[in-house]
């Protein structure tokens, strides 16, 4: 059996939807499609009729919600269609802290995993348990710190640790811990420290100005 995790109440669903709205809602309102003086109604309308995924990342809210009520059936069937319409599988012991951003479809996430706030998930990416013959096979998947970004085919498995702050590249296979500020890229990934916009041009800029000397 999976390990005893925290009852998710309704309002903690509903603070977590607000969070998963403000994700959703920040291309919107950058662009300027959508004013931020808006009542909230408005703004949960908004991506639940214009962001593909926004209704999928909505189904696993109230899925969690009502497994964690005693409701396995409804919760087992609000998966069913999650998968079936938008090409999402989450397992019932996927539980965050904050705003979860999917931007498309073909998502799988599996096993006691724990995100961290405002992470986001590319298409064709896994989360789940591994059963490679190196390591036991375990019902702990992974745990993701805040704000991390997962890449297009990304797969990250078993009981690893991904810190703040991550990029994981695209088509990775994370078999180990990622510390924060790291970005993971390869198949087995190895990671590095991430660096920043400022610091490359920082780097750039160095060279010339040794130059100008």
């Amino acid at each position: 059996m999976p390990p005893a995790q925290p009852r998710l109440t309704w309002r903690e669903t509903r603070r977590l939807i607000s969070l998963d709205m403000d994700m959703f809602g920040e291309w919107p309102l950058a662009f300027g499609a959508f004013r931020a003086s808006r009542p909230r109604w408005q703004l949960f309308l908004y991506p639940l009729f214009t962001a593909h995924m926004f209704p999928a990342v909505l189904l696993f809210r109230l899925q969690t919600f009502l497994f964690d009520a005693g409701l396995a059936p409804l919760a087992t069937l609000l998966a069913r269609i999650n998968h079936t319409v938008f090409g999402v599988s989450i397992g019932h012991h996927v539980r965050t802290t904050g705003g979860l951003y999917i931007a498309h479809g073909h998502v799988v996430m599996d096993g006691v995993i724990n995100l961290g706030h405002s992470v986001q998930v590319a298409p064709f990416v896994t989360l789940g348990l591994t059963n490679s013959e190196g390591k036991a096979f375990d019902l702990i998947g992974p745990t993701v710190g805040d704000h991390v970004n997962i890449g297009t085919g990304a797969k990250v498995i078993g009981p690893v640790t991904i810190g703040e702050h991550v990029k994981i590249g695209a088509n990775a296979v994370v078999v180990d811990d990622v510390p924060a500020h790291h970005t993971a890229v390869g198949a087995p990934a190895r990671s590095f420290p991430t660096v920043t916009r400022e610091e490359r041009q920082a780097l750039e800029v160095e060279p010339e100005a040794k130059r100008g000397l």
